[in-house]
């Protein structure tokens, strides 16, 4: 009788403390949709100007191209989706025709903290950036030459 009584008590303490968990759960769970933009009236830009990020992206793709794209030069363009507070919210590399310094150049990126968002009626804005990268594989020197489209 004790035991029944035990398992009785233990399966209604399970049953509870599981409803408890999944309402807790359900409550922390909210989806709000912001709006992207890619057409606004003041691009998102770089404290400093592109240069400074793109001088950082040279920097650390030079340790990356020890491997080899085969002796080519690549483009690589990037989708970048900074927030309306100035924070990196997404990267997408749209065009890499190798992949050997993509997450030299995404680390970059997002470790870049300087963002200033992209504006629509002098409200900030969600909008994409699209960063074309040039590598320049020589084999006499050690330098990218990067560009922003």
């Amino acid at each position: 009788m004790k035991t029944k009584l035990l398992y009785l008590i233990f399966g209604l303490f399970v049953a509870f403390n599981t409803n408890a968990q999944d309402s807790l759960s359900n409550k922390r769970t909210i989806i709000r949709e912001i709006p992207v933009y890619r057409d606004v009236d003041v691009m998102a830009t770089y404290r400093g100007g592109y240069e400074v990020i793109l001088k950082q992206i040279e920097t650390a793709t030079k340790n990356c191209r020890r491997g080899s794209f085969k002796g080519k030069d690549a483009v690589i363009v990037i989708d970048v989706l900074i927030t309306d507070k100035g924070k990196i919210a997404k990267i997408e590399f749209v065009k890499s025709p190798t992949d050997l310094c993509n997450d030299a150049i995404k680390s970059t990126i997002e470790n870049a903290t300087q963002w200033i968002p992209g504006r629509i009626n002098n409200k900030p804005v969600n909008s994409y950036l699209q960063l074309t990268v040039n590598l320049k594989n020589t084999r006499n020197s050690n330098s990218n030459a990067i560009n922003r489209l």
